[in-house]
C-alpha cells in the first residue's frame, strides 16, 4: 500500500511536471521581430529640381546629416520591417518648412532594374520666403517715359523704349506699374491705366506694353486780312 502511494506520487509529479513544460515550451509563439539595415536618400529642393544645400534631418528626433550642394543627405536607418520613422527637416534661413513631419515606413524592395540604385527616398520641400520677380516695359520705341511701381519712380526707359526691373518679395505681393508721359506733351496718351499684377509662389516675369502716338503741332491760325479800302474818287463839279 505504502509502495503504491510513492509510485503514485511519483507519477503525479511526472505528470505535472510534464504538463508544466507543454505550456512552457508546447504553446504558440508569437514571432520576434527581426531588425534590418535601410538605405534611405533624403532630397531637399527649394523648387523642384532645384536642390538645396543645408538643410537638417532628423530621424525620430535624432539628427541623420545636412544636405549637400547636390540636396542629398544618404543615411542608413535600423529598424524593424514595416516600421514607421518620424522625419523632420530644418530649412537654412530664407525658407520655411510647408510640410508637417513625415513616416518614412521601413520596406526592403528589390528593383527589376539591376543598374538602379536601390533603397528609400523621400523629398524634403523648402519654400523660399521672397520670390524674385521681373519687370519689363515696352514702349514701341518711346525713350525717357517714367515707370512706377506703386507710385515710386524706379526706371526710365532707354533709347529703344525698354525698362527692365528686378524685385524680391514675398508671394502674394501685389504690384500697380504704370506710366507717366507728362513730360513729353506730344506723346498721347499723356497717363495711360495702370496695370495691376500679384506675384504667386514662384519666381515670376511682368510684361507691360503701352503703344504711345505722337501728336501733330496744331497749325497756327491763319489771321483774316482786312479788305482793302476801295480808292476815293475825286469829282469835280466845276
Amino acid at each position: 500500500m505504502h509502495a503504491m502511494t510513492s509510485s503514485a506520487r511519483r507519477s503525479a509529479f511526472v505528470a505535472l511536471l510534464t504538463s508544466l513544460l507543454v505550456g512552457a515550451c508546447g504553446g504558440p509563439q508569437l514571432p520576434q521581430q527581426q531588425t534590418a539595415t535601410f538605405s534611405v536618400t533624403f532630397n531637399a529642393e527649394s523648387d523642384p529640381g532645384q536642390p538645396l544645400e543645408g538643410v537638417v534631418v532628423k530621424a525620430n528626433g535624432r539628427e541623420v546629416g545636412r544636405s549637400d550642394a547636390f540636396g542629398l543627405v544618404q543615411t542608413m536607418l535600423r529598424g524593424p520591417e514595416g516600421a514607421g520613422v518620424q522625419i523632420t527637416h530644418e530649412c537654412p534661413e530664407g525658407y520655411t518648412q510647408p510640410t508637417d513631419p513625415q513616416t518614412l515606413r521601413l520596406h526592403s524592395f528589390r528593383s527589376l532594374d539591376e543598374s538602379a540604385r536601390g533603397g528609400l527616398s523621400m523629398a524634403l520641400p523648402c519654400v523660399p520666403t521672397e520670390r524674385r520677380v521681373a519687370f519689363v516695359v515696352r514702349t514701341n520705341g518711346k525713350a525717357d517715359i517714367p515707370v512706377r511701381i506703386n507710385g515710386e519712380e524706379v526706371a526710365r526707359t532707354n533709347a529703344a523704349g525698354f525698362a527692365y526691373v528686378v524685385r524680391n518679395s514675398a508671394p502674394g505681393a501685389t504690384f500697380r506699374v504704370s506710366l507717366d508721359a507728362s513730360g513729353q506733351p506730344d506723346l498721347r496718351p499723356q497717363n495711360p491705366p495702370a496695370q495691376q499684377f500679384t506675384l504667386g509662389s514662384r519666381d515670376d516675369v511682368f510684361v507691360l506694353s503701352q503703344q504711345f502716338e505722337v501728336e501733330a503741332p496744331r497749325a497756327a491760325p491763319r489771321r483774316r486780312r482786312r479788305p482793302r479800302p476801295e480808292p476815293i474818287r475825286i469829282i469835280r463839279i466845276n
